[in-house]
């Protein structure tokens, strides 16, 4: 441990065993993150996945989602600072408090509406959610070397689209019979919220930072400021830089498709259907995370053609996927009753596909946004101010994406035209960032160093 010239607290970590230990190894560290991601997050991405948390109207629902994401936005960008001072182990336990008591107020909203429980677990689960949010990022980010970090994000995405798949699976085995709209069965609930309720414990298991050994014998630098009071300063310092601020609208965009989808889910399809999508829909996003792995990770390109390469690509799905949705949503507003589709039956192959290549597109975007900002630094404690802010801009943009689908009688244009423009209009500001990245392979931290270097390019300047 060491004390900067400004006073902060710079954790040095002794060099590392030539074999670690397996109970401070990166892989045991992002299995127990993993494992915490998929029965959380995993299990409430599951209901999500079912439309509406598996209501037969999406309304009250998506006003309690939105309600999750505005004390999340809010929470997320304070979270970076207070898990960096007590700790991501404790952040992430904090975060999981919240998952089973959502699950719980869908369960009686479902059984017998009392909206004031369903708010009541959405307010809680978006406070202890920010919480979570910005230490699993900066846990997944920040531990493996930087070499590695594009394939344990994939690995993570895995993980959270394991949750849904399982849940997924658990949905179409208990409603595979319902060929109608409505609601899913309450014993849905249940195996959920008994899953969620393990997060706790899981989280428990995580090694602190310092004491992290990577098999490289590379370090993770752990760096606290001085007082509760420098926490918040350097966030807010972090979050006015020009580079942050060019990134807002990407962070706010990345996930705003989500909203939109659980309603489209809900309108047009049954609910044996829905289960389909909750179980099938995942295996799109761990398709398009470790393809955008193999590409972030390639050594022999440079980062900043990685970076160019992969942010043209996602957008080219994405601009296409809004295309595709008005089209669609063009011939449902036109058709003189709106459409109901059930699995593998007419027309069920076109709505469906389009919800396949959201996910796709959206799951490779958050992927590339998390491995861009590890960019920037190797000190976990940097990095979790980066992630407490991309994920809070992240949630402010659920937050008006539910908001839109609370209202029972919102044109779908309206939310179209908004992910279709937003999309656009980020692509210039992040492009500047891209090009500003280092013609270089990529970031090195070696032992007795406490600050990043690069593995350039001979003909390159530092």
């Amino acid at each position: 441990m060491a004390s900067s010239h400004d006073g902060s607290v710079i954790n040095h970590p002794t060099a590392s065993p030539t074999k670690p230990s397996f109970f401070r190894s990166i892989p045991f560290q992002i299995a127990i993150a993993c494992g915490v991601s998929f029965t959380a997050p995993g299990m409430w991405d599951a209901l999500g996945g079912l439309g509406a948390g598996g209501a037969a109207e999406p309304y009250a629902v998506s006003a309690a989602n939105a309600l999750v994401y505005g004390l999340f936005a809010a929470v997320c960008i304070a979270a970076g600072a207070i898990n960096n001072r007590i700790g991501l182990r404790y952040g992430l336990a904090l975060g999981a408090i919240g998952y089973p008591i959502y699950g719980a107020g869908l369960y009686t909203n479902n059984v017998a509406p009392k909206t004031w429980f369903l708010l009541f677990g959405s307010a809680l689960c978006g406070i202890s959610a920010g919480f979570f949010w910005a230490a699993e990022a900066a846990i997944i980010i920040g531990y493996p070397s930087p070499k590695d970090r594009a394939f344990y994000l994939a690995i993570w995405q895995t993980a959270k689209a394991a949750g849904p798949i399982v849940g997924g699976a658990i949905n179409l085995g208990l409603n595979a019979q319902t060929s109608s709209k409505g609601s899913v069965s309450s014993a849905t609930y249940i195996v959920f919220i008994v899953i969620m309720c393990l997060g706790l414990p899981i989280a428990l298991l995580l090694s602190p930072a310092e004491k992290v050994q990577r098999k490289d014998r590379t370090l993770v630098v752990v760096h606290k400021q001085p007082s509760w009071l420098a926490e918040f300063k350097a966030v807010l310092s972090l979050l006015v830089t020009k580079r942050m601020l060019l990134l807002i609208p990407a962070f706010f965009i990345s996930y705003f498709y989500n909203g939109f989808m659980s309603t489209w889910l809900t309108t047009y399809f049954t609910v044996r259907a829905r289960a389909f999508s909750s179980f099938f829909t995942n295996f799109s996003g761990i398709i398009s995370s470790f393809l955008i792995a193999g590409l972030l990770d390639r050594q022999s390109i440079f980062i900043k053609t990685r970076a160019r390469i992969a942010f043209a690509s996602i957008i080219f799905i994405l601009v296409g996927t809004w295309i595709w949705a008005s089209i669609l949503q063009k011939q449902f507003y036109d058709a003189e009753e709106p459409p109901v589709f059930d699995w593998f039956k007419g027309g069920f192959g076109k709505a469906y596909t389009l919800i396949f290549f959201w996910q796709f597109g959206g799951q490779a975007f958050q992927q590339f946004l998390y491995w861009l900002v590890g960019q920037y630094t190797t000190d976990i404690s940097s990095l979790s101010y980066h992630c407490g802010i991309l994920r809070g801009f992240e949630a402010l943009g659920q937050t008006v994406a539910w908001a839109m689908q609370s209202e029972g009688n919102a044109n779908h244009f309206v939310s179209i035209g908004l992910n279709f423009g937003i999309t656009i209009l980020c692509i210039v500001p992040t492009w500047i960032v891209l090009s500003g990245l280092e013609h270089s392979h990529e970031i090195t931290v070696t032992a007795g160093e406490g600050s990043s270097t690069k593995d350039q390019d001979p003909d390159t300047k530092a």
